[in-house]
């Protein structure tokens, strides 16, 4: 008792609390010590009298265990002053607190991070065994039963050299490989482990939890059921379970800043025009996803909003699930779409070709982007969806996607990753990218080099049509000159494909335009300069040139083959383009032509030429890599058998030959001449399946959002002219 009561008045710690801290890590993996004050009682008695140690409800620091040495050699840092102490009515010690040192502050937050990092490692594991185990939520990891019973649980993909254990057992530099491989772990059930029944582990029986959506709900947070799921009105995002702190969790995150400021009436209002976005929205895009389907009890009565989108809806989703499963070759066109309420979606389309050579384009799911959009982050949305629809990653032959880095990037773009993740479904499979080439005016802007044509044209027109007055009095000039044209039409740097049209309106109307930017005290001395004109009229000549291309890229559901000639024969006529200028012939530049005065005017623009053709020649580099297999589905009568796969040799010598078949394709040409294509062709029909299949461009996309925008044109336009 006298050694405990020296160690007492020496370091200001009760013996009990002393003998927590020698608790150590190796026996208990999360535990943490933590440096602690001790406390003294101030009594006026003996130094003989029996210490009262402070009471379980007033220790500071909790243990475990309780039988460890009092004398045990403990090292206290901090002040070790004993601190002041009041007696309480009860009895019970209050302590004054004493300021944490420095240097315990950082051991303290050193201690939070590891806490951190096993929670995410355990987070890991949990939805990797989920996986394991079918469902597509996180559930507990049965550690020990897994560690005991090698080979019930296989786990693939952990970083060399360290072992699966429970995240408390884990070294700090092993989770964090742990964290870097997430994307490689993979639990696989083998066989039951012992006493623990895989088939209900972690399994929520939500049908079963009687959660009811309040109708309530739907002012508060504008969410709706449809199809006993809560669906977001704003961003058409759906919540698996109808449990109000899901709803408004999502709500607060994503919408509240835009949406709080609607109160009272104008929140009811706004509730129902959302309502009617959304039931315009999936009528308008009913064509896209189902175009032979007839929607001609799709307008619901004016009283009901949820049961016909309920229906709908649920109509939609079962004739795509059942087009699906009778794909035999599929591919996916992918494209980042911002709606009206500057939510970023992800539009994903599939193209599949079933057994009879059937082509159907569809919308598979738009999946709102709230975080950052990454490769990894549009790989789970994708993988999401097509697990949605059961969709077989066997299957799939190529993937269509805009030229952005989140997309194409060799280390960390979606395309990389889809390709990764194709490839450890399906051995030996090569997933094919087609980069967008829609919009090719847009892609060689900045190879032209024509700025400083552009900055005239477009600060001369907006000035002219942003004000009323101005475009009214441009309006009346162009009447009394007997103008061709009764007005200009508005550019943006944005709508590259309306520039033709504004650059052939301003050339034809510069006399006027230079005259009445005259009048208005606004001279542009370049609309009276030769190499200026000479330069604009090239423009016109080259933008039309590319706007014909643009509109043969942009056909409704074209073969990947077609838009391959397309730029094939383009690339072929800038070679003759640059034939031409380098002898001043300007037959296929007649806006050119007509106000060139020298004869040397068409060498100028031979470098702009160059520079398109190797653009067009870099985006065609992937195409390259497969024109074989393209050939062979294009022309099957012409394409030399050495350049054919040898798994397709056989059948194409037999098909070659074949006079029925070569008059039949003669006839009907391609694709209708795959539908009679004898099934004893199964390897060159699979082949010709998914060249089918292959889309062409993200032309879809844009008709999406397209749709997407008229439909809440409409739906603003509806409710004016009620309110009016």
């Amino acid at each position: 008792m006298l050694r405990g009561w020296h160690y007492h008045q020496m370091t200001g710690t009760s013996p009990k609390a002393a003998a927590m801290l020698v608790k150590t890590e190796s026996e208990d993996p999360n535990y943490y010590p933590c440096n602690m004050q001790g406390s003294q009682h101030s009594s006026t008695s003996s130094e003989d009298t029996e210490m009262e140690l402070p009471s379980e409800e007033s220790t500071p620091l909790v243990s475990s265990e309780t039988n460890e040495d009092p004398e045990a050699d403990v090292k206290v840092e901090g002040n070790a002053n004993p601190p002041n102490i009041v007696n309480s009515a009860a009895g019970v010690e209050d302590l004054r607190i004493v300021k944490v040192p420095d240097n315990e502050k950082e051991r303290l937050s050193g201690i939070e991070k590891i806490k951190q990092l096993r929670e995410q490692v355990n987070y890991l594991f949990s939805r990797k065994f989920g996986e394991a185990i079918g469902v597509d939520f996180p559930v507990k990891v049965p550690y020990r039963k897994i560690t005991f019973n090698p080979g019930c649980v296989v786990i693939d993909g952990m970083p060399p050299g360290v072992v699966f254990k429970a995240p408390g057992y884990l070294e700090i530099s092993s989770m964090k490989r742990i964290l870097d491989a997430a994307d490689f772990i993979k639990f696989t059930v083998i066989r039951p482990l012992p006493g623990l029944e895989l088939s209900n582990v972690g399994k929520r029986k939500i049908d079963q939890e009687g959660r009811v959506f309040q109708e309530k709900w739907e002012r508060a947070y504008f969410f709706l059921e449809v199809q006993n799921i809560p669906t977001c009105l704003i961003c058409k995002q759906s919540v698996s379970v109808s449990k109000e702190y899901n709803l408004r969790r999502h709500y607060q995150t994503n919408h509240s800043r835009h949406y709080d400021q609607y109160s009272g009436q104008a929140r009811d209002e706004k509730l129902q025009e959302l309502k009617r976005g959304l039931q315009k929205y999936l009528v308008g895009t009913s064509d896209i996803m189902c175009p032979e389907q007839a929607l001609s009890n799709a307008s619901p009565p004016t009283n009901t909003v949820a049961q016909p989108m309920e229906d709908l809806s649920g109509n939609l989703l079962k004739t795509l699930r059942q087009k699906i499963r009778s794909f035999v070759a599929y591919s996916i066109a992918i494209d980042e779409i911002t709606d009206i309420n500057d939510t970023t979606q992800l539009a994903i389309f599939i193209r599949g070709v079933d057994d009879n050579f059937d082509v159907a384009e569809e919308l598979l799911d738009t999946v709102p982007m709230t975080g950052t959009r990454s490769g990894n982050e549009m790989l789970l949305c994708v993988e999401k969806s097509l697990k949605k629809f059961s969709v077989d990653w066997s299957k799939l032959v190529s993937v269509a996607s805009t030229g952005t880095p989140a997309m194409v990037d060799t280390n960390s773009g979606l395309v990389t990753k889809l390709r990764a993740r194709a490839a450890s479904c399906c051995k030996g499979a090569d997933l094919k990218s087609v980069c967008c080439i829609i919009h090719p005016e847009w892609l060689c802007a900045q190879k032209l080099r024509m700025g400083h044509v552009m900055d005239v044209v477009v600060d001369s027109v907006n000035c002219i049509c942003s004000r009323g007055m101005n475009h009214g009095d441009f309006t009346t000039l162009l009447y009394e000159l007997d103008s061709q044209y009764g007005s200009l039409l508005y550019h943006t740097s944005l709508k590259w494909l309306g520039r033709g049209l504004v650059l052939r309106r301003f050339f034809e109307s510069l006399e006027e335009i230079d005259l009445f930017m005259s009048s208005r005290g606004k001279p542009m001395p370049q609309l009276s300069s030769q190499d200026w004109i000479l330069d604009l009229a090239f423009l016109v000549d080259i933008t039309t040139h590319l706007n014909t291309l643009d509109a043969s890229l942009q056909g409704h559901s074209q073969m990947v083959t077609q838009m391959y000639d397309f730029i094939r024969a383009f690339l072929a006529k800038l070679c003759l383009w640059e034939t031409h200028l380098a002898k001043n012939n300007l037959a296929h530049f007649p806006t050119l032509k007509s106000v060139s005065q020298s004869d040397s005017d068409g060498l100028n623009y031979i470098p702009k030429i160059v520079e398109l053709k190797t653009e067009f020649q870099k985006r065609l580099l992937d195409f390259k890599a497969w024109e074989n297999e393209l050939t062979l589905f294009s022309s099957p009568f012409s394409t030399k058998i050495d350049s054919v796969p040898d798994e397709l040799q056989m059948e194409v010598i037999d098909l070659q030959c074949n006079t029925v078949l070569r008059t039949k394709y003669d006839k009907v040409g391609i694709p209708d001449f795959y539908k009679h294509l004898w099934s004893s062709y199964p390897k060159y029909r699979s082949h010709c399946a998914k060249m089918l299949s292959m889309f062409s461009s993200t032309h879809i996309c844009e008709q999406l959002f397209s749709i997407m925008k008229l439909s809440k044109k409409e739906a603003q336009q509806g409710s004016g002219a009620s309110a009016t």
